[in-house]
């Protein structure tokens, strides 16, 4: 019962702990949304001024190339040229005083050229001249209305009373009138407004040839520095209206702004057919009508809370424009909480009913069978033989089973275990573990094994008098096998020793009574050599073992020569030469097995002889027990974490004469 009621306690807690964290989770969604929403909203505004901006650029580029083509047609042309056809068609239309070019002569077309209408002033060669121009000027009108198919006109207005405008329109519905010379995109091209001759755009106005509102981007055009006129084209207002149709941008509205307090676009209030331009300040709320020159002024792209409202401006680079967002931000919040709220509840009801079923069908398949397993391992540790119970659902009964079983191989675990323990204490009774410190010689070693018993070994005796025996080696494999094979191969050699002469016929009868009846394919390598005490003379014999290495009194770290024996175990009848070398006092001979040199570190880098005998620098003047001490500890440190590999074997002998 009182594990139900913990239970009961922890899910009521649970659900507490739910409601909290989606509480929180609540408000960090709402203020991540209203930052997403923002962000989202000025990034789609500035979108929207990008794409404005291109189709201005678009205009402008068109206006640029009519100027130059203007400019460059009089660098051409000092002198008037040929007439052309169509200055021809011009002369014969004159009638009342107007010359066009209602009548087209062939092969033009009415989709590639303007209609030049004009007072007549007579045809000097000056005005020929201008107007060979104009009509020059038809095949950039071609372009400029395929690659600005929402431009309204194309045209060029010139001081001697005449214009050419595409697309060709009849001069019955619009022909050249001293009124244009009252709007600004003739007049602010004239030296007087324009004494740089710059590109400009103009204020929004109403479109002498009926097409309602639009703005004109235009340039003027010289003759050397004479004033001739403007190149222009015009855009309606639905045209820039149709850029920030869409927005989506919730809660707010997109709109265009010039720098002379007009609104050029606006989803509601401007439209081309309109009959007057909206003024700036009706588009603003009533609560920042007085401050919309310094909103404008300051605002940036990104929103910015103004009163009840989010502000966001974004400049045009190719006009003096602003695109405005207006947008409440009470709307926006409140459609955030709305939509939050909606899929919080949906969520928490959806929880609830999630946690009553999980709550039900836990205690059934879960919990009363677990405290049923809890009660079953406390009779198992007892040993009691209690049976599983018949009442546990069938998902739960391998793991009674399990139970049983794991109990069963625990007991089993322990009693190898305890076996291994014993075998670690004979391995180490049988190794030497009192070392000799002489007048005459100092021996030192060490063993640490990779696993519970090792495979290395090393040993050292008395052969007379005046002779000791010193071996160490390194059986194949790990583990109680190779443990073993270690215990007989040590006492097969220590009992040769003393009936054999030398070290190599030692290893010779060794090797035959280890391959004899070797069927598990072991094999140890050995290195066994014989000190005189009296002469120094250091005769060994090496069978498949790392050679030792040699130190002498001035600190040389040298490799004693190999014999070229095989390991002892492979095979049967093999002989195993000797060499020997004549110690002198001080000397010292390290011997080692290749856990030593072959020790790894975390990036699988070997230990290898170059670093053993970086360690064994210096070693001449160390004690023996110390030179082992520190080449472990080098070997040690370099491997790290990395686990151990293979015994690590080592025996030093000291001569000392």
């Amino acid at each position: 019962m009182t594990f139900f009621h913990r239970y009961n306690k922890i899910m009521r807690l649970t659900f507490l702990v739910v409601l909290v964290v989606s509480g929180a989770m609540f408000y960090l969604q709402v203020v991540q949304r209203l930052d997403a929403e923002k962000s989202l909203i000025s990034q789609r505004l500035e979108e929207r001024a990008s794409s404005l901006n291109f189709l201005l650029e678009a205009s402008a580029g068109i206006v640029d190339g009519m100027q130059i083509q203007a400019h460059t047609f009089y660098n051409d042309n000092p002198e008037p040229p040929d007439m052309s056809r169509l200055m021809q068609a011009l002369k014969d239309s004159v009638k009342d005083g107007y010359y066009t070019l209602d009548d087209i002569p062939a092969p033009f077309l009415k989709k590639g050229i303007g209609n030049l209408t004009g007072v007549d002033l007579g045809f000097t060669p000056k005005r020929i001249h201008e107007l060979e121009m104009a009509l020059d000027l038809n095949k950039l009108f071609e372009i400029a209305q395929a690659n600005i198919p929402n431009a309204a006109w194309v045209y060029y207005t010139s001081r001697e009373k005449f214009i050419n405008i595409a697309p060709w329109v009849p001069s019955d519905a619009f022909k050249f009138t001293e009124e244009l010379y009252t709007h600004s995109f003739y007049y602010e091209g004239l030296p007087e407004a324009n004494p740089w001759r710059d590109r400009f755009w103009t204020e929004a106005y109403i479109d002498e040839a009926g097409k309602g509102l639009m703005v004109t981007c235009a340039a003027p055009v010289y003759q050397g520095d004479e004033f001739r006129g403007t190149v222009a084209i015009d855009l309606t207002l639905d045209v820039l209206n149709r850029v920030i149709a869409d927005f989506e941008g919730a809660h707010g509205t997109l709109f265009v702004v010039n720098n002379r307090n007009q609104v050029l676009a606006h989803p509601t209030k401007v439209n081309s057919s309109d009959k007057k331009i909206v003024d700036i300040a009706s588009v603003f709320p009533a609560s920042m009508r007085g401050d919309y020159e310094k909103i404008l002024h300051e605002t940036r792209p990104q929103l910015t809370e103004i009163g009840d409202h989010f502000v966001a401006v974004a400049r045009v680079s190719e006009a003096p424009w602003q695109v405005v967002y207006i947008g409440s931000r009470w709307q926006m919040m409140k459609d955030l909480l709305r939509d939050t709220t909606i899929s919080l509840s949906a969520f928490l009801i959806g929880l609830t009913v999630m946690l009553i079923i999980a709550t039900r069908s836990t205690r059934r398949e879960f919990i009363k069978p677990a405290q049923q397993l809890v009660d079953y391992i406390e009779l198992e540790s007892e040993r009691s033989g209690h049976r599983v119970p018949v009442d546990i659902p069938d998902t739960w009964r391998p793991w009674f089973e399990k139970v049983s079983e794991s109990f069963s191989s625990h007991d089993q675990l322990v009693s190898i275990r305890q076996e291994l323990d014993v075998a670690t204490r004979m391995q180490q009774s049988i190794l030497p573990t009192v070392f000799p410190s002489e007048d005459d010689h100092e021996i030192a070693a060490c063993m640490i094994p990779a696993k519970e018993v090792g495979g290395d070994f090393y040993d050292f005796f008395a052969l007379d008098e005046n002779r000791i025996g010193i071996v160490i080696a390194d059986v194949s494999g790990k583990g109680v096998p190779a443990a073993l094979f270690m215990a007989v191969s040590r006492t097969l050699l220590r009992g040769i020793a003393t009936s054999e002469p030398g070290p190599g016929s030692c290893l010779r009868v060794t090797n035959d009574l280890l391959s004899a009846e070797n069927d598990q394919g072991m094999f140890v390598t050995t290195f066994y050599g014989v000190l005189d005490l009296q002469s120094g003379v250091f005769r060994y014999a090496n069978g498949g073992h790392n050679p030792p290495y040699l130190i002498d009194d001035e600190g040389n770290v040298t490799a004693l020569a190999t014999t070229d024996g095989v390991a002892l175990g492979v095979m049967e009848g093999l002989d195993y030469d000797e060499n020997e070398i004549v110690l002198k006092p001080g000397a010292t001979v390290f011997m080692f097995t290749d856990g030593i040199t072959e020790a790894f570190n975390e990036n699988e880098e070997e230990f290898q002889e170059r670093r053993l005998q970086e360690a064994l620098a210096g070693a001449e003047a160390k004690p023996t027990p110390q030179v082992i001490d520190d080449v472990v500890a080098v070997v040690k440190k370099f491997a790290g974490n990395a686990p151990q590999a293979d015994d690590i074997t080592s025996i030093v002998l000291r001569y000392k004469g």
